[in-house]
């Protein structure tokens, strides 16, 4: 028997080994049926090779050098990639299901412990370890804003560092996350808590210095007027400090095809400083735990609210580093929210 054929052979017991195991604690699912499948065809082949003559000659790869192997492998993607990509969609499923309990059990708990009314403009903003930064970003938030009170709402996401100590010390209510489950969580817990709280304005902004608090009344002024529901501060209108070029020239591909996939015309999709008019989007229905600026500007743009963006100053963070991680691997996950909250629809 060829080095090939034993792996085969291999391969099909392992697999009918796990399942037998798994189904020895559970009741068989399609799954199964599906995994056992792929085992007994990939042992029958490998015990009477002969067999891959006929799914080649359909394929017209038998007299193809190593045209049954060629054939095999085919047959293998046909049907082990549908199966990777329900499982990974299983997983999603699942990751967002565990997201969502997290996020109602800490509502439950925040249930006695903040004020049950806020300020008319309540400021969320999401900090994972931005102690060194986030006192200084708070000593420059103003009281009121075009006449309207504010109040601060800190989404502490699973700090380790003095940020809660630092928040508090300046007056904000502090929402403190047990576990760090990304800004995406953390917004969407501190937003539904304001708005539930009466707060007719929601603004969210960077805890690391990025987001000016001197620009929060061009963020509101459109909202308070009744311009707009949903103002997002673009930095390609007003100034910023390029820190990546490569990352700068991604996000122009990403406003690009924001821009085509939905008729929008939106010049700066990863800007997280905004403001909502609570009555308008009384609830933030989002899913994603950290890239989710794009995915609040499709949830706004399905739901019908009157998008505007405003010129900012967006300087570098004051302190620490940015928690998306490199280039790259921020290019891919921005594009994969993008792409696959698009193709949800």
């Amino acid at each position: 028997m060829s080095p090939l054929r034993l792996i085969g052979l291999v391969v099909a017991a392992a697999v009918l080994v796990v399942e037998v195991r798994s189904l020895w604690h559970r009741r068989p699912r399609g799954i199964d049926a599906a995994a056992l499948g792929v085992a007994g065809v990939l042992a029958l082949v490998a015990l009477v090779p002969a067999l891959a003559n006929v799914p080649a000659e359909v394929l017209h790869l038998r007299r193809t050098p190593a045209g049954r192997l060629i054939t095999l492998l085919v047959l293998f993607d046909v049907l082990v990639v549908p199966y990777v990509l329900w499982l990974n969609e299983r997983l999603r499923r699942a990751a967002e299901d565990a997201n969502m309990q997290f996020e109602a059990l800490v509502t439950l708990a925040m249930r006695g412990m903040l004020p049950e009314q806020v300020a008319p403009v309540a400021v969320v903003m999401p900090a994972y370890n931005e102690g060194e930064s986030i006192g200084r970003v708070l000593e420059r938030m103003p009281d009121q804003v075009l006449g309207q009170p504010i109040q601060v709402v800190v989404a502490a996401d699973g700090c380790t560092d003095a940020t809660v100590a630092e928040a508090r010390q300046a007056g904000a209510l502090v929402v403190d996350l047990p576990l760090n489950r990304g800004a995406g969580t953390a917004i969407r817990v501190a937003y539904n808590y304001a708005a539930r709280a009466g707060a007719k304005v929601i603004v969210t902004m960077d805890a690391d210095g990025q987001h000016r608090p001197e620009d929060l009344e061009q963020i509101v002024a459109p909202v308070l007027g009744g311009e707009a529901d949903f103002v997002i501060g673009s930095r390609r209108l007003g100034r910023f400090e390029r820190v990546s070029t490569l990352r700068s020239a991604g996000l122009d591909l990403f406003n690009r095809m924001l821009n085509l996939l939905f008729g929008t015309r939106i010049t700066d999709c990863s800007s997280g400083f905004r403001a909502f008019a609570a009555g308008r989007l009384p609830r933030l229905d989002t899913i994603e735990r950290q890239y989710h600026t794009t995915e609040t500007i499709m949830l706004a743009h399905r739901r019908g609210l009157r998008i505007q963006e405003v010129a900012i100053t967006a300087p570098r963070r004051i302190a620490g580093t940015s928690k998306k991680g490199t280039d790259i691997l921020y290019g891919v996950r921005f594009g994969r929210v993008l792409i696959t909250h698009w193709l949800r629809g």
